[in-house]
């Protein structure tokens, strides 16, 4: 410890997602992040449900980011080569491929939430009877666009110039942690070609046993393995930094940005969850070393392994596209800034959607700000439905309800239902909110039903943008009912990246970083009755299935989407009416008689 400045030995972090990347740097005695700088990144699209990202642009932000993180450093009398290792952390699944010779880009990175592979994926959909849990088994995963491997089938059939290097032997594929470790190793100046088992785990081409590429799944989509990366763990040192201001430090940690998130809020045990709440909504359960195949939607990944013979800690993971997108498309496109402090206190009405509902369609983003109600007389069910997994947990185009036939969702419309002259912004705005609650009770009942056996969950970690509102998270454990831990922690994923980078180091030990790297939280309990967050979650859920039965005809909404419980109530009035009649009857003629 002498040998360093007064915070002691210094760790730093990469970050890159699909909107920006930045560095921070800690000090890994206590995890106090010393400084940091952050870069936005442009996102691409050139077609509806095309994301792109430039690797090049992504790599220059990286660059960015160091120096003027390390410029902060000089500026706070820190000694930069006090930093004795990096990490990184990524988003994952963004697909990059690129010659190794000119390290020249093939194509811009392909982001994880594009959906240019649609027909590819029904083609193979096609093929195999359409099984998507044809490979689950295997990798962990269903067959979708989401995952990488179906994007690398698009680049070779679509891109010319990446048959061409394949022939030649130069192409190289990797997610955005290769991307950078290669250029960060020296790239064309011998750069190493790696991944980790995180992110490897999201390719649809990882065995998720042996930790390995698997063949069958490689000849299955018809993928080199010669282009694929080397699998390494969360926890190693994978090479030094070639040029810069931190050249000859060690890389010694790389997770995708949701396990490193599982690992920096502490779910370093059987059965504690995390959730991440940004633009997308992320649930990931660490199940210990049990691989468990899910059968109700959820996600089968890794949730890290930290160093080369440590164990591997499995997880289950349900992911919500789009969860937040609501809040900020009713900000920003209808003007529905409503500024509140206070949580509602609201009831239950009398009026049922399917009796009067308005819908409407609309696109949506991303934001953040606290509602709350006053005089809530109408409620609203309101969705935002860009994708299957913005609704419920289930990555793909099929949903299947039980005995009922699947139902094939190529488009989704977007609706807000109960709507009438007495709804206010602010219901509408508590109702988007709600939305994203109904969706993470959807992963938290997946989670039940498939660990029957396991006890069920009483507190949820979260993090992410959106766990800024207090209101929000209040509203989360009252529809969810389980309390919600918010630790103050300004990045978990970047926290988890540096503990891995810890270890690795011989700086840190995860045992006791729990008790050491723990900070303060917020915790936030459930103070609504069973009854009324039930009858709440029911309705969104037939509001569910009410949009996607809707077939762009507002006059032909089938009768089996009504309420289901509509008709016993309609036939309240008439029931009472017919039992009244009949007792004045009786009664009438009792008085005759008498």
């Amino acid at each position: 410890m002498n040998k360093y400045g007064r915070f002691g030995p210094l760790l730093g972090t990469i970050f890159v997602g699909n909107t920006h990347c930045k560095f921070l740097i800690f000090a890994s005695r206590n995890a106090e992040v010393l400084t940091d700088y952050e870069v936005s990144l442009t996102q691409i699209s050139i077609k509806p449900g095309w994301i792109e990202i430039c690797p090049n642009e992504i790599w220059k932000s990286v660059v960015d980011c160091i120096q003027n993180a390390t410029k902060n450093l000089k500026i706070l009398d820190i000694n930069i080569d006090d930093i004795v290792a990096i990490g990184i952390t990524n988003q994952r699944e963004t697909t990059i491929v690129w010659n190794k010779t000119t390290g020249t880009p093939l194509y811009n990175a392909i982001a994880w939430n594009d959906t240019r592979t649609d027909a590819i994926l029904n083609k193979i959909l096609t093929k195999i009877h359409n099984k998507k849990n044809y490979l689950k088994s295997v990798c962990g995963l269903p067959l979708s666009n989401c995952f990488s491997a179906l994007k690398v089938v698009w680049l070779m059939e679509n891109v010319c110039e990446t048959k061409e290097v394949l022939q030649s032997n130069d192409l190289l594929f990797g997610t955005l942690d290769t991307w950078i470790l290669w250029n960060l190793t020296g790239g064309v100046e011998g750069g190493i070609h790696v991944t980790d088992v995180t992110n490897a785990s999201r390719t649809m081409l990882m065995n998720l046993e042996s930790l390995q590429w698997d063949q069958n799944l490689c000849n299955f989509f018809r993928i080199p393995t010669k282009i694929l990366p080397k699998i390494k763990s969360c926890s190693e040192i994978y090479g030094f930094v070639y040029d810069g201001p931190l050249q000859g430090v060690p890389i010694a940690s790389c997770l995708g940005d949701q396990p490193a998130s599982l690992l920096g809020q502490m779910c370093i045990q059987t059965s504690q969850a995390t959730c991440t709440y940004n633009d997308s909504c992320f649930l990931m359960l660490n199940t210990g070393q049990e691989i468990i195949d899910s059968e109700n939607g959820l996600l089968t990944t890794v949730g890290f392994k930290l160093g080369p013979k440590a164990k591997t800690f499995y997880a289950l993971e349900g992911a919500v596209s789009n969860a937040g997108y609501g809040v900020s498309w009713l900000k920003d496109n209808m003007l529905l800034n409503v500024d509140v402090v206070k949580k509602p206190t609201s009831t239950i009405s009398q009026s049922y959607l399917g009796e009067s509902s308005v819908l409407s369609t609309f696109n949506s983003s991303s934001t953040l700000f606290d509602s709350t109600n006053s005089s809530n007389k109408t409620d609203v069910v309101f969705g935002k439905f860009h994708h299957l997994v913005a609704f419920t947990h289930h990555i793909g185009n099929m949903i299947h309800e039980a005995n009922n036939p699947p139902l094939k969702v190529s488009f989704i419309y977007r609706v807000i239902l109960g709507l009438n002259s007495q709804t206010s912004a602010v219901q509408v705005t508590l109702a988007a909110y709600e939305a994203i609650c109904f969706q993470t009770r959807d992963l938290l009942e997946s989670l039940a039903k498939d660990l029957p056996s396991w006890q069920r969950l009483v507190k949820l970690t979260v993090g992410g943008e959106f766990v800024e509102s207090s209101f929000m998270l209040q509203l989360l454990a009252d529809l969810c009912g389980i309390t919600i831990e918010r630790p103050q922690t300004t990045s978990p994923s970047c926290l988890g990246a540096m503990l891995a980078s810890g270890v690795t180091m011989k700086l840190l030990a995860i045992d006791s970083s729990k008790s050491l790297f723990s900070p303060p939280l917020d915790a936030f309990h459930p103070v609504m009755c069973s009854t009324q967050r039930d009858l709440k979650y029911r309705r969104w859920k037939y509001a569910i299935m009410k949009c996607l039965r809707y077939n762009g005809n507002f006059t032909e909404i089938s009768y089996e989407d009504r309420d289901p419980e509509m008709f016993v109530r309609n036939s309240i009035p008439g029931t009472v009416f017919l039992f009244t009649s009949i007792a004045l009857l009786l009664a009438t003629r009792f008085f005759q008689r008498t």
